[in-house]
């Protein structure tokens, strides 16, 4: 699912698929528009501010959409992949903090996908990614909409794919943009 795409700043990608009463949230942006900035945490506070993000984004991606009339969806399991150093409390991420201890080259090599370097090191793009997976008290086909303005203010334009049984549907819109499931 998800949209392909440069890294793009303030730009997000978000796919949403419909199964029946299960809704998949596959989002994608940059470290920027999450905690404030795109490099690894290079001091405590930075580590503090990115791994509170992290939290509020598994905790609260759910509420990046208004749902249908009637319809009330629930967070069943999320996943966030961070750059490496931001601790999250996750058992992925106590990997992921494991791994920080190897060399930097296989560092670089590990996160080869994740990153796109320019030849000026100082210019690494780092991606935020979540997964979620939400069951709803109904399908969630009909009228809805984006609502990133409190969780994720420095999103700028998202680009929407919707995946559903009557098919798919995407575009570039407003952060706060209505769409039909």
């Amino acid at each position: 699912m998800g949209t392909a795409g440069a890294h793009e700043h303030g730009i997000a990608r978000l796919g949403l698929a419909v199964d029946g009463t299960r809704l998949t949230i596959e989002l994608e942006l940059p470290a920027e528009s999450v905690f404030g900035f795109e490099h690894a945490p290079r001091s405590a506070e930075e580590r503090a501010t990115a791994a509170e993000a992290i939290d509020r984004l598994r905790t609260g991606g759910a509420r990046l959409l208004a749902f249908p009339d009637g319809v009330a969806c629930a967070l069943d399991s999320a996943e966030v992949e961070a750059p490496e150093g931001v601790d999250d409390h996750s058992g992925e991420d106590q990997h992921a903090h494991e791994e920080d201890q190897h060399t930097h080259e296989e560092d670089q090599h590990a996160h080869e996908e994740d990153q796109h370097t320019h030849e000026d090191e100082s210019t690494v793009h780092e991606d935020v990614r979540l997964l979620a997976s939400l069951s709803c008290s109904r399908e969630p086909i009909g009228p809805a909409s984006l609502r990133f303005a409190d969780l994720l203010p420095d999103v700028v334009q998202v680009d929407l794919t919707v995946v559903t049984a009557a098919g798919t549907a995407a575009g570039r819109v407003a952060p706060d943009s209505s769409f039909r499931f």
